[in-house]
């Protein structure tokens, strides 16, 4: 059985498959969620963990990811994952994935995951700046930016700001005040 096997139900709930189109640390979410679940599959009988629980943990770990911060995301993704019906092993290991910045870990699996993510994480990273060299890194984050709703709503207003401040530089304060 290989990682997708172990997860095939949770890569086709909406959840899951709406992450194609978020940010995350500059590629796609669902990419950075599989690629530690693929870590965490190949991690977890090298660190005595169960290979079944890293892995699900692993593709839900980001979920509403932000929702909180960097130290409270972790609560708040193991929430999600008890809500779609995740055992509390699943949770558990999801928790402290942010570690040393959140909890730490009480679980095998959980420290397979903090690991995991760290490790993919450096790879989203050289993966966005290798493609900046071609410009497929600024792209592709322009894409997601546009597809991704947290975003659309920022820029939003950041183009609402934008004008606003244009307005004011050309016709003054008695312009807005009308």
């Amino acid at each position: 059985m290989n990682h997708a096997a172990l997860i095939a139900d949770l890569l086709a709930h909406p959840r899951v498959v709406e992450t194609r189109h978020h940010l995350h640390h500059s590629v796609s979410k669902h990419d950075h969620m599989l690629r530690v679940a693929r870590y965490s599959y190949a991690l977890a009988p090298l660190m005595g963990a169960d290979q079944r629980t890293a892995t699900r943990a692993a593709i839900l770990h980001d979920l509403d990811s932000r929702l909180g911060t960097l130290t409270t995301h972790g609560a708040i993704a193991a929430r999600v994952a008890a809500e779609l019906g995740e055992g509390e092993e699943v949770s558990e290991a999801i928790v402290s994935h942010m570690y040393p910045l959140g909890p730490r870990p009480t679980t095998r699996e959980g420290w397979v995951l903090a690991v995991a993510d760290k490790i993919a994480s450096l790879t989203d990273l050289t993966t966005f700046v290798s493609g900046l060299f071609t410009g497929q890194s600024i792209q592709l984050r322009r894409q997601l930016c546009a597809s991704d709703p947290f975003y659309a709503v920022r820029q939003s207003r950041r183009r609402r700001r934008q004008l606003i401040t244009l307005l004011w530089r050309r016709e003054g304060r008695q312009a807005l005040s009308q």
